[in-house]
């Protein structure tokens, strides 16, 4: 699948895109895949009280470590990145009911990308991606206003869930891709929810970008990860996969000294 010059215009625009069925010819043994690595990891068994999550995730399956070759996958991410683009890892996760109002970081620097791929059917009121056009843009004077929306209560006296917003209602095999800092929640999902994500973000060329880079590694520390990714997702790249892994290799060596510190300050690793 082509990106086009609208649709790339539509994500800086508005901060995200829905590609239905872009990934559907594959879904069934990316589900399989997902489910093996749930059943395998040690220590972690989803039992529907709180969100599950395994960072990183598609890592820890060389089948599924290969996405990051998918034609398709490359082609969104350099179309909405560079060409040089950076892969940072990703969570897999069984959700619970509601989450807030939040973004996934605010970069002024760097751009960062978020791909999701849900496997159940999500709709509106079922857990579907809700989203809020624009939000994401740095310097706006809208910024400060939509915001408020973390705290929506206090601000507008209305609960999270009916403060407006797209939702994204998703299919098994369609792909989701917004920008770190759009503001996303979810809304009346059961306790079994499953997603998975793949995050990247632009090649670092700037000091200023290359901090933004090391702050975003380092903060995964709270995961009790030393490294962004893992053997078998480095072990079976083949010289275009590692183009995309390299500079993160580069900027990790903290990252081993902010596990250590999150692991002497926290009962569990992070959930998200």
């Amino acid at each position: 699948m082509t990106i086009t010059s609208q649709q790339i215009a539509f994500f800086e625009t508005f901060g995200y895109l829905h590609l239905p069925d872009l990934l559907k010819t594959e879904i069934e043994w990316i589900t399989e895949e997902f489910t093996a690595i749930h059943a395998q990891a040690q220590g972690v068994q989803h039992d529907g009280s709180q969100r599950t999550c395994i960072v990183p995730f598609i890592d820890q399956s060389e089948r599924l470590s290969a996405l990051l070759d998918h034609p398709d996958i490359i082609n969104l991410a350099s179309s909405l990145l560079d060409d040089n683009f950076n892969y940072l890892g990703g969570d897999g996760n069984y959700y619970v009911g509601d989450t807030s109002w939040h973004t996934d970081g605010w970069h002024d620097e760097l751009k960062y990308l978020k791909i999701a791929l849900y496997l159940d059917p999500v709709k509106r009121d079922t857990g579907s991606l809700r989203v809020i056009p624009g939000s994401h843009l740095i310097n706006s004077a809208w910024t400060p206003l939509i915001h408020r929306v973390t705290q929506s209560q206090q601000a507008f006296g209305i609960s999270g869930k009916d403060v407006p917003a797209i939702p994204l209602e998703s299919a098994p095999g369609d792909v989701v891709a917004f920008n770190h800092n759009l503001l996303h929640a979810s809304f009346g999902g059961d306790s079994r929810r499953r997603m998975f994500t793949l995050n990247m973000c632009r090649h670092a060329n700037a000091e200023s970008e290359k901090k933004d880079l090391r702050d975003f590694i380092v903060a995964q520390g709270r995961f009790w990860i030393e490294h962004i990714h893992s053997d078998i997702m480095r072990r079976t790249a083949s010289a275009e996969r590692m183009r995309h892994l390299e500079q993160v290799m580069y900027y990790e060596p903290d990252l081993a000294a902010a596990s250590r510190e999150a692991r002497s300050k926290m009962t569990e690793p992070a959930r998200g």
